[in-house]
């Protein structure tokens, strides 16, 4: 079991002895004189990397006081936190209440009983033991929390790695029957983020909804080549197997491991606000934010560019169609955000045109 190292500062030679005598050999001692010698020993124990776990200081000494000593002793980084005991003969109350003002955890008077002084030294001893133990383990737990948060954040941007690249792969397997895909998709993230924005949702939506916007029409992979592509209109056939791609797109991505958001994206994109849409036929809030987002998003940017199936229409009758859509298909909310950050959009559509 570790001894406990104490300080004696006395400038009586024979107290320092007696002293001495009574704490060993229980304890490691050390002996000082006066203030000035104590600093020195103080100084030779830190440079050893050990500590002092107690002091047992006089008051009346030639130089510096055990007052004054305590008051440095406790402004110092190193050293407040051992406890001064003071040995004094100055018993009057005015005293004893400027040594704990000093920062003095007890004091003992002179002349002091043997039995005492051992008692005092031994209780503090014990709480200063109990205070490093408390402090040895908040460092331990504070070192494990910050090795276990490294874990943790090392794990979560290998998972944002590995995110990111099926996103990828998946955008990649788009590209190969749609010719319409690549700037799409940039464009239709995009649209999304500002919205996202606008409507006020945090740091973590806008993140997600940035990476799964580009999923909405993943489902597509698995929809006839032939209808993608297809010039004019669609045959009734045609249109139901073109609404399959929201269930596809589901299927690819239900897996525990991949978000809900990515899986809503795909599967409610095409819900309306008043419950016409497909294919769960949702109806104004029911529908996640998430899919809102991207319906409108996604909506947007095929009224804009061209198709196979048709032109690009102008601003004005984009505008004109979005304003009709207010409350049928679109979020209400979503149509006067847009209106508000118009100017945005076209910015997005000059940079990442057909």
């Amino acid at each position: 079991m570790k001894k406990n190292k104490i300080l004696i500062v006395d400038d009586t030679a024979e107290i320092r002895r007696i002293i001495g005598i009574y704490l060993n050999p229980d304890y490691i001692v050390e002996l000082a004189s006066c203030a000035e010698e104590a600093e020195k020993i103080i100084e030779n124990v830190h440079a050893k990397g050990e500590t002092l776990d107690l002091i047992l200081l006089d008051v009346m000494m030639p130089g510096m006081s055990g007052f004054d000593f305590a008051g440095i002793l406790k402004s110092g980084e190193r050293t407040r936190d051992i406890p001064i005991i003071f040995i004094t003969a100055l018993n009057d109350v005015q005293n004893i209440v400027k040594g704990f003002e000093a920062g003095g955890a007890d004091y003992v008077s002179k002349p002091f009983k043997k039995a005492e002084l051992l008692a005092r030294v031994r209780n503090h001893c014990k709480i200063k033991n109990l205070q490093d133990d408390l402090r040895d383990k908040n460092l331990l737990l504070q070192n494990e929390e910050i090795f276990l948060n490294k874990l943790v954040e090392e794990k979560t941007l290998k998972i944002e790695s590995l995110t990111i690249a099926m996103v990828k792969a998946l955008e990649n397997a788009n590209y190969l029957n749609d010719d319409d895909t690549g700037s799409h998709i940039i464009r239709v993230k995009q649209y999304s983020r500002k919205l996202a924005l606008k409507y006020g949702c945090d740091s973590e939506f806008v993140k997600k909804i940035s990476l799964y916007a580009s999923l909405h029409d993943v489902g597509k992979v698995g929809i006839d080549p032939d209808i993608l592509k297809k010039k004019g209109p669609y045959t009734t056939e045609e249109r139901e197997k073109m609404k399959a791609h929201v269930k596809i797109g589901y299927n690819l991505l239900n897996d525990e491991n991949i978000d809900e958001m990515a899986k809503n994206i795909a599967l409610y994109h095409h819900e309306k606000w008043d419950g016409t849409g497909y294919c769960a036929h949702l109806l104004g809030e029911e529908i996640p934010l998430e899919a809102r987002i991207v319906a409108f998003a996604d909506v947007y940017d095929a009224l804009t560019t061209k198709r196979v199936y048709k032109p690009a229409f102008d601003q004005a009758h984009t505008n004109e169609i979005i304003r009709q859509g207010k409350g049928k298909h679109f979020d209400p909310q979503l149509v006067e955000f847009y209106f508000e950050i118009e100017e945005e959009f076209l910015e997005i559509k000059r940079h990442n045109g057909n």
